[in-house]
C-alpha cells in the first residue's frame, strides 16, 4: 500500500527520486572534454570486395583472429553471388 504522502510527491520524468524529493541526476562523467588529437579513433584497414569491388573495413572479430588477409568479400551475399557465379561457369 502506499502512504498518502507518497502518493502527493511529484512524479519526474528524468529525475531521481530522493525520499519524497525529486533532484536533477549527476552527469555520468565529469572529466576534461575529449581532444580531437588524443581520443581520435586508429586507422581502420579497409580493401575492395572481390565481388563488388566497394570498400569494406576491417572487423573486429577478424582482426583479433588474424583473418584478414582471407576475408574477400564485404558480405555473405557477395559470397554467395560469387560462389553461384563460379558454379555456373
Amino acid at each position: 500500500m502506499r502512504s498518502a504522502d507518497h502518493a502527493r510527491a511529484p512524479t519526474c520524468a528524468g529525475l531521481a527520486r530522493t525520499g519524497f524529493l525529486c533532484q536533477r541526476k549527476p552527469p555520468r562523467h565529469e572529466g576534461p572534454p575529449c581532444d580531437d588529437d588524443v581520443m581520435s579513433r586508429p586507422e581502420v584497414r579497409s580493401k575492395p570486395c572481390a565481388y563488388c569491388g566497394l570498400p569494406f573495413t576491417d572487423r573486429k572479430r577478424w582482426s583479433g583472429r588474424d583473418q584478414w588477409d582471407q576475408v574477400l568479400y564485404c558480405s555473405r551475399g557477395c559470397r554467395a553471388h560469387a560462389a553461384k557465379q563460379r558454379r555456373h561457369a
